[in-house]
């Protein structure tokens, strides 16, 4: 099993149908290779972090294909790794808009998710990300114990 976390922008401001469009067309894909992960949307820089979760060749196949899409721009894997298990195991892709999250109700937020999601700043702190996937991981669980 393994996972991978990376950054992109996207190339115009996604609205809503654009957002549901890629979480229809993603959960079935990988529903069918057995993909796992979590999309979020920063509105105000335009800004995706995924987390992606199965097996290797699975998930950097899929990191190919969302490289090659012109929806989004400068693609940056932060880091890929061996895991033990899934942590978001019920989840074909969970998703959040940032923007629309309550600081509150996540514990341990702080000005990075605030400043956005570019690939330095997670490199500078691989700690802060890590903490990043947790907390949405306890946050999805918490707010809609259904799966997606």
């Amino acid at each position: 099993m393994h996972t991978l976390f990376y950054c992109s922008v996207a190339t115009r401001e996604m609205q809503d149908n654009d957002i549901l469009d890629i979480l229809k067309v993603s959960r079935e894909k990988n529903a069918l290779h057995q993909i796992t992960g979590i999309l979020v949307y920063r509105r105000l820089g335009w800004e995706f972090f995924q987390i992606l979760e199965g097996e290797k060749e699975e998930i950097f196949q899929l990191l190919d294909n969302i490289s090659g899409d012109d929806r989004n721009t400068s693609v940056d894997l932060v880091y890929d790794m061996e895991i033990k298990e899934r942590k978001f195991k019920d989840w074909s892709m969970a998703f959040t808009d940032l923007d629309s999250v309550d600081s509150n109700k996540l514990d341990g937020f702080s000005e990075y998710l605030k400043i956005g999601f570019t690939s330095e700043l997670v490199n500078e702190n691989l700690v802060n990300a890590n903490n990043i996937i947790s907390m949405f991981q306890h946050y999805l669980s918490y707010n809609n114990p259904s799966s997606s």
